[in-house]
């Protein structure tokens, strides 16, 4: 049997040195863009706190999961000190594997196209309708349904803003999306072998994958893909802006300084 570790021995071993390794190689952009990457790292942060906070805490007051004696050292909102760091790891994790892969945030024509916008809001809404249907159905669909109806006003947003630079761009979101949720996958599932945490059997649904419950499968992947597409749409929307009432300047040009005027020719 594995030795339990505690929740913040758990980050030293398993989320720190990735961290660290995917700091190191990442790209390094000119100012403008190293600016707004950090400023987007920064505002997902922040979110990922105002956002999750509420729904963690009632999860864990719940019962959805709980943790190991001695695994926790302090606690404030029910929440561990070491799942509120966990909130910071996922976001830099992911935002760093994002730009390694790579994107742009060129904005470009049909970006702004209402089918793919209304479709996302209506998938979105759909989400929360149906995740809080499935926490009423039975107590064995409070974490999946609680989940679902969690993403979803996020997910409506998201594609309602752009939509239609998501559908252009599905293989580079998605791939960092996934990457960093196979690495957090396999994290969690040897957290539970060692017994640092536990799901609840209760308010699960038993459906599991090699062992990792399902719902722990799809809470990494929601949170990933959120933060994606957070930070994609946050450096595209600030592209569409730098563009507007210049159709024809390409982001290079953007940067460059104005040319000073030419001096006067005497006749």
């Amino acid at each position: 049997m594995l030795p339990t570790l505690t929740y913040l021995q758990f980050h030293l071993v398993f989320s720190l040195p990735v961290v660290a390794a995917l700091w190191y190689l990442a790209p390094r952009y000119d100012l403008v863009r190293r600016r707004r990457a950090t400023a987007g790292i920064a505002i997902l942060v922040a979110i990922a706190y105002l956002y999750t906070t509420p729904w963690i805490s009632y999860m864990i007051r719940q019962g959805a999961w709980s943790y190991a004696d001695g695994a926790v050292l302090v606690r404030a909102l029910s929440i561990p000190l070491g799942e509120y760091l966990f909130f910071t790891i996922q976001t830099v994790v992911t935002a760093f594997a994002l730009h390694l892969i790579g994107f742009d945030p060129t904005f470009r024509e049909g970006d702004f196209d209402r089918g793919p916008r209304i479709a996302g809001v209506v998938a979105g809404v759909a989400m929360v309708v149906v995740g809080l249907w499935l926490v009423t159905l039975d107590p064995s669909y409070l974490y999946l349904g609680g989940l679902i109806a969690w993403v979803g006003p996020v997910f409506a947003l998201q594609w309602a803003v752009g939509g239609g630079y998501l559908v252009r761009t599905p293989r580079m979101w998605l791939a960092a999306t996934f990457l960093p949720a196979a690495y957090f996958w396999v994290a969690d599932r040897i957290a539970i072998a060692m017994g640092t945490w536990r799901l609840s059997a209760e308010f699960t649904t038993g459906i599991a994958v090699l062992g990792l419950p399902i719902e722990e499968m799809l809470f990494f992947a929601s949170a990933g893909v959120m933060t994606v597409n957070g930070l994609v749409l946050f450096e595209w929307v600030l592209d569409w802006n730098d563009r507007r009432g210049r159709p024809t300047e390409t982001a290079a040009d953007a940067l460059e300084p104005d040319p000073e005027p030419a001096e006067p020719v005497d006749d």
